[in-house]
């Protein structure tokens, strides 16, 4: 059972990097939207966090909810408490960012610690499972 939380868990994180990608991608254009990289930013963490659920064999339900993630995730490392606040930021990402009539339009200052958070957790998250891919991650 270990090996296929193992395996599902690579798969979750090797998610996780696509978003980072294409968040990274979208935030070096002259003028490319802001929405698009929170969202992806948001997105990598999620995806990152239940790998590591999933790799200690926790089942987790459909969340968009960064803090109730983290409070599951919490003991396994304890070290993301640093994020906790932009943990919360970010949950607004994954929906309000994304249909009109919620409109938020994050400045590029807000991107960029949004996707800067994503790439720490998600590295912080392989390294700790014991995954590392070989990402564009600057």
């Amino acid at each position: 059972m270990k090996g296929r939380n193992r395996d599902y868990c690579q798969e979750w994180l090797k998610k996780a990097d696509h978003d980072l990608i294409t968040a990274r991608t979208v935030l070096a254009m002259e003028n490319g939207p802001t929405d698009t990289p929170c969202f992806h930013a948001h997105q990598a963490v999620e995806k990152a966090f239940k790998g590591m659920l999933t790799f200690h064999g926790i089942a987790v339900g459909r969340t968009h909810d960064l803090l109730a993630l983290f409070d599951l995730v919490f003991p396994f490392l304890p070290e993301l408490s640093s994020f906790e606040e932009s943990f919360g930021i970010m949950s607004s990402y994954a929906v309000e960012t994304r249909y009109p009539g919620n409109i938020m339009e994050p400045d590029r200052i807000d991107a960029k610690e949004a996707l800067q958070v994503a790439e720490q957790v998600v590295a912080m998250v392989e390294t700790c499972c014991g995954i590392i891919h070989n990402t564009q991650r600057q």
